[in-house]
């Protein structure tokens, strides 16, 4: 952005070096004759300052385009995190259902006697705390999962029903009050522009 900001004083070089061409090979093409002067006429005291002034408003369309630009992907990006995240609870609800199962399955088999590689080296009062310990897992699991169903609903809703149709209008409304800046922006400069050029026609009718 700072290289965007100076190119402007392009223009202030350019000038400069006209007026300096103006005082040595117009000067010499002319023999001294001081009316084959524009920019540099003894009459056109105020286009120095002219083309100063008018540098100093000009203002660059492409800073807006590129904050523009910069924030559409960080937007853009915040709206793939909320897709992601959506997609996290819903691996955090399989991993439950996955342990919840695992665990129905032990609890399964030791409350009908069976023996497995969990329970082998246990003893008979320690297999009925487990199968405590196990239902309440199993019912505490239970819980969690219709809490994590209910919370992929609601992200599920709210993200079909609002936030991409609202993310959407909003990308449109952003555009447009980017292009319309944009659009502003350059047609003050050309205003300014012309001015300025007008201005440098008019130094050989004044003469």
């Amino acid at each position: 952005m700072i290289a965007y900001d100076k190119s402007y004083e392009h223009y202030g070089r350019m000038y400069a070096a006209l007026m300096k061409y103006e005082d040595t090979a117009i000067d010499y093409y002319a023999d001294g004759e001081i009316n084959a002067r524009n920019i540099t006429h003894p009459g056109a005291t105020d286009v120095k300052d002219s083309i100063l002034t008018t540098i100093d408003q000009w203002k660059n369309p492409y800073r807006d385009a590129y904050i523009w630009i910069k924030g559409e992907m960080l937007d853009l990006l915040g709206m793939m995190d909320a897709m992601d995240g959506r997609e996290e609870v819903l691996k955090a609800q399989m991993s439950l259902e996955s342990n919840k199962r695992d665990k129905q399955v032990e609890l399964e088999k030791m409350s009908l006697g069976k023996t497995t590689l969990k329970s082998f080296f246990k003893s008979k009062g320690t297999i009925e705390k487990n199968i405590l310990s196990y239902q309440a897992d199993v019912e505490a699991a239970n819980h969690e999962i219709e809490e994590y169903r209910k919370l992929i609903n609601f992200i599920t809703i709210y993200h079909g029903h609002l936030a991409i149709d609202a993310f959407k209008r909003n990308k449109q409304g952003q555009y447009q009050k980017m292009l319309n800046t944009f659009s502003v922006r350059e047609i003050s400069n050309a205003h300014l522009s012309a001015t300025l050029y007008h201005s440098l026609l008019e130094l050989n009718e004044k003469k």
